[in-house]
């Protein structure tokens, strides 16, 4: 055996007899100073490069390759060969080692070397590391050879005959299996789900007269330890003259890491399936992107068919979000940060896929950027749905805008007749141009007329409220006298309160408080609230008003003995055409735009209507107002 510089670290005595030095004597010598390679004229040639002395530097012993060599040994350049094989220790040091496979190029057999090499003592006789050669113990590795063996490298080394059976082997073999014994099958040692494959690679070998023809074989397999567990062992076998050498290593941790890692991806794999979603790479400056196989199907493409290239990448996205891309990808490299960037993808039936790219920077030890890296989502659907939404809302908007402007500009033109239906109807029913005749068409006049104004009150409601969602219903402010205001609202409702057998409490004392307010928007809140008191109020109620000032605002309150409006349904109330439900209010007419109308005249002062009411009980309206709504305008 020799250290990567071709120096002899071990040799046995009989081989050292054959040299005709002792192994002592042989130890840091170079091997090709002490032997001939005689099949390797380059090495032989240039020999006395792996002398130490002469200046040749670790690594030319690397000419040797693993295989067969034919060696010429001793003063009589006897003739031998060996098989040499390139081994990794512990400490990661590499060594060759060199196995005698005959004594001449005749056709003696190995054994009959080993026995001439070295006689077996009586502790070699009771080490358990000794092996077997059909039947006769022979002297395989001493003691000390099989610790210097397991120290260097933690391999399987093992001779196998034409047969299978395990000739000889090192100690490690003894830690991955338990079916050893004399004249041991190798196939014994292997798990039985294995056996066929096993048996399959070793009577492949070709079985030809020019043994450097044969070619190693190597495979996996799983052998069975002591605690019938299975241990993963990576195997490279050479058949030489009927004779199988084998270097096996324990893989089982990394076969485990493999199948664990191969797991992850296959689970990471599906989950970026299920969510549409790929993952790539890009080494800046490079041309090629690292894809995952979603991402193929993003771009409706197929792995093996299209080369994931920035410029065939490019060439598939819509042509307005390639400079986005570009921009984009340039941005983070210079800043250095995260990014997010949207785009489409256009596939090869014209269909469109929008696609959420999302990325980071990958930094080098001197903290400039080497790649980009990060996940790309298919979002059509939802990229679908929300323009879907988006232009039904503007459809919506549209379409309600249309119809606010439509009756803010009608507003002439429907109260222009209706104010001549009931103009004229009120003077044939006065008989104001002499008597009509007959009594009936006093009362066709009277409803003519009632209708009229029932109508003009309606269509009055909406044409409000369609000015105020159209904003143009402008506020004329000015100082008025809040008291006198809600005075005159209570004396025009006071004649429907009589009808009804209502009595009206006003307990204003003053005319005042001053307030900088709208004198016909109060007017109409006043009386919205007020004819609501007075229409969900039965014979014999009450209803009372007062004023209470602070020192920013002034409140009216109108608390009235009526039907109440249920918990439920108390914020739905002040909204557009909204009205409750219930056998009493049924009976009273109206569009449902009153209380809404009185709320938003209320906040365009700046101030707020707010409700308080129990079922059967009765309701109170709070109406606040700002002493100087025109702040709130200036705000504005």
């Amino acid at each position: 055996m020799t250290d990567c510089a071709g120096k002899i670290i071990y040799t046995n005595d009989a081989l050292a007899d054959k040299i005709g030095l002792s192994s002592s004597d042989l130890q840091n010598r170079s091997i090709l100073d002490t032997v001939f390679f005689k099949d390797l004229e380059k090495i032989s040639q240039d020999r006395k490069l792996f002398n130490q002395a002469a200046g040749a530097s670790e690594g030319q012993i690397n000419l040797v390759q693993d295989g067969l060599h034919e060696l010429l040994i001793g003063s009589n350049q006897e003739a031998y060969k060996f098989y040499f094989n390139w081994m990794t220790g512990q400490d990661d040091r590499q060594f060759l080692v060199a196995s005698s496979m005959s004594p001449d190029t005749s056709t003696k057999d190995w054994t009959s070397l080993v026995d001439s090499i070295e006689d077996i003592s009586a502790e070699e006789k009771n080490n358990k590391t000794k092996t077997v050669i059909n039947k006769k113990p022979v002297s395989g590795l001493a003691k000390t050879d099989e610790a210097f063996f397991t120290t260097i490298s933690q391999d399987v080394l093992c001779v196998l005959s034409d047969d299978g059976i395990i000739l000889r082997h090192n100690g490690i073999l003894d830690r991955v299996s338990h079916q050893l014994d004399d004249n041991t099958p190798f196939l014994d040692c292997v798990h039985a789900d294995d056996k066929a494959l096993v048996r399959q690679y070793l009577q492949s070998f070709n079985h030809g007269d020019d043994q450097h023809d044969v070619v190693p074989v190597v495979f996996e397999c799983r052998m069975n330890d002591y605690d019938d567990h299975s241990v993963v062992m990576h195997w490279t076998i050479q058949n030489y003259d009927s004779c199988y050498f084998c270097i096996g290593r324990d893989v089982t941790t990394s076969h485990n890491n493999t199948n664990a890692l191969n797991k992850i991806q296959q689970e990471l794999s599906e989950a970026q399936a299920l969510a549409n979603m790929g993952h790539w790479r890009w080494e800046v400056g490079a041309e090629h992107i690292e894809w995952s196989d979603q991402i193929y199907k993003i771009f409706g493409v197929e792995r093996g068919e299209f080369i994931p290239t920035l410029d065939n990448a490019n060439a598939r996205l819509h042509k307005r979000d390639v400079g986005h891309m570009t921009q984009a990808f340039q941005r983070a490299i210079i800043e250095q940060n995260d990014y997010d960037v949207e785009f489409r993808v256009i596939h090869d039936d014209g269909s469109v896929r929008y696609v959420q790219c999302e990325g980071r920077c990958d930094l080098d030890e001197d903290g400039d950027v080497k790649a980009l890296y990060g996940i790309m989502q298919d979002v059509t659907p939802q990229t679908e749905n929300e323009m879907a939404l988006r232009h039904a809302k503007e459809s919506a908007e549209h379409a309600y805008a249309s119809k606010s402007r439509f009756l803010a500009n009608m507003s002439h033109e429907l109260r222009t007749p209706l104010n001549a239906i009931i103009g004229f109807s009120d003077m044939i029913k006065r008989q104001m141009l002499g008597p009509l005749g007959n009594d009936k068409y006093m009362e066709y006049a009277d409803s003519i007329h009632n209708s009229g104004q029932h109508l003009l009150s309606l269509i009055t409601d909406i044409l409000d409220m369609s000015k105020i969602e159209a904003g143009k219903y402008d506020l004329d402010l000015e100082t008025i006298q809040l008291g006198d205001v809600v005075t005159n609202a209570i004396r025009m409702i006071e004649s429907r309160a009589n009808e009804g057998v209502i009595t009206l409490h006003n307990e204003i004392q003053e005319t005042g408080p001053d307030i900088i307010a709208d004198r016909r928007a109060v007017m109409q809140i006043m009386l919205n609230l007020l004819s609501n008191a007075v229409k969900f109020t039965e014979p014999g109620g009450e209803i009372t008003v007062t004023i209470a000032e602070r020192e920013n605002h002034v409140s009216v309150k109108i608390i009235d003995t009526g039907i109440g409006i249920p918990a439920n349904k108390l914020s739905a109330v002040l909204k557009p055409f909204e009205q409750v439900s219930t056998a009493f209010t049924r009976n009273h007419e109206g569009s449902g735009l009153g209380l809404t109308i009185t709320k938003e005249l209320a906040e365009m002062h700046g101030g707020l209507i707010t409700l308080e009411s129990k079922e059967g009980q009765g309701t109170t309206a709070l109406l606040r107002l700002p002493r100087d709504a025109s702040q709130r305008q200036s705000h504005d």
